[in-house]
């Protein structure tokens, strides 16, 4: 008979341990932030078609499609012939205007005393100084030139606007090409922004908006980035009639590439929801449960879930405030089936 007592005292410390394994959490109705999720497509910043600004014949092109290409560096070199003749003989006629001016300065200051003495008349003297004058002006002129000689001479030497990679090649070595007409096209990881349409009832909350945040997804994870920069159209299209806003983003380490789609969160005032850590969540398939503490221990309680907010998620239905539940699901199911 000693038997009983000892299976009831077992029995007790079980039931005990169901009422009190592992971590609990009070579950409480609480004012969130509520966020209104858009489709939004990343886009860098910088993206520019380098296009030629004088004619020639490609010589050669230093980089291709996927190259990371340095600010500064030479990406594409035309044939420079005509433009070097050019240059040179821009050169030729500063040291050619030079030469008649220095002349021309030197015979009215010798001229200067002879005026005075009245060797020479007043007519000849307003000539000497007007040739001087014009052998000036002559300088300046052929300076201006050489600087667009040079400004020419430079364009056959195409580089980078900024660092980057080459997005896309538009002519090969040997084409021949012409002011205005494209080369290469190239864009910055560097500053990367969110494009997004936002409908026209939201528009009136635009203005008091700071901070949108871009959510993406990283190795199965919801990862946000705070913006660094909100831009909003002041007109809306005519046929969506929605506002188009671009958030820019620091985008150093977040795995973000132009072209992906991510969402845009704005927020729209607050709202009262229930949350939970998502490690009191249990799924099986398409189920979500919890484990509800009451005075006779845990029971498993269907929930209805909506949106992750960082470890946090919400609970839309299966919960009330203030009730209790464990953040152990598993280790409470495993101490059940013992």
């Amino acid at each position: 008979m000693k038997t009983l007592p000892r299976i009831a005292v077992t029995l007790a410390a079980v039931l005990s341990s169901f009422t009190s394994i592992g971590q609990d959490y009070q579950v409480t109705l609480d004012n969130y932030r509520n966020w209104y999720s858009l489709e939004a497509r990343i886009e860098a910043v910088n993206e520019a078609t380098v296009s030629a600004q004088t004619s020639g014949r490609i010589q050669s092109i230093a980089f291709d499609v996927n190259d990371y290409v340095e600010q500064g560096t030479i990406i594409i070199e035309l044939r420079n012939k005509q433009q070097k003749a050019a240059f040179e003989q821009a050169q030729a006629g500063l040291l050619q205007a030079q030469a008649a001016n220095d002349d021309a300065k030197a015979l009215l200051k010798r001229s200067e005393p002879l005026h005075e003495q009245g060797s020479i008349s007043q007519g000849e003297f307003d000539s000497i100084k007007a040739r001087a004058a014009a052998a000036s002006a002559q300088v300046k002129a052929a300076r201006a030139q050489l600087e667009q000689a040079k400004e020419q001479l430079s364009y056959t030497q195409i580089r980078a606007p900024y660092s980057g990679i080459v997005k896309t090649r538009h002519v090969e070595v040997g084409e021949a090409v012409n002011p205005g007409m494209p080369l290469m096209t190239g864009l910055s990881l560097a500053k990367l922004r969110a494009v997004a349409d936002i409908p026209q009832r939201f528009s009136p909350h635009l203005s008091e908006q700071k901070d949108f945040k871009v959510a993406y997804q990283h190795n199965s994870e919801e990862a946000l980035l705070d913006a660094e920069k909100v831009t909003v159209f002041p007109y809306a299209d005519p046929n969506s009639h929605s506002f188009r806003v671009r958030v820019e983003v620091n985008s150093e380490g977040s795995h973000l590439f132009p072209g992906m789609w991510v969402k845009l969160k704005v927020p729209m005032g607050e709202k009262q929801s229930l949350r939970i850590p998502e490690r009191a969540l249990m799924q099986k398939g398409d189920l979500n449960s919890v484990y509800v503490k009451l005075d006779s221990g845990y029971i498993l309680r269907q929930v209805r879930i909506g949106h992750r907010y960082g470890d946090q998620i919400e609970v839309l239905s299966g919960l009330r405030d203030g009730e209790t539940i464990s953040l152990k699901p598993y280790a409470v199911m495993a101490n059940k089936e013992l």
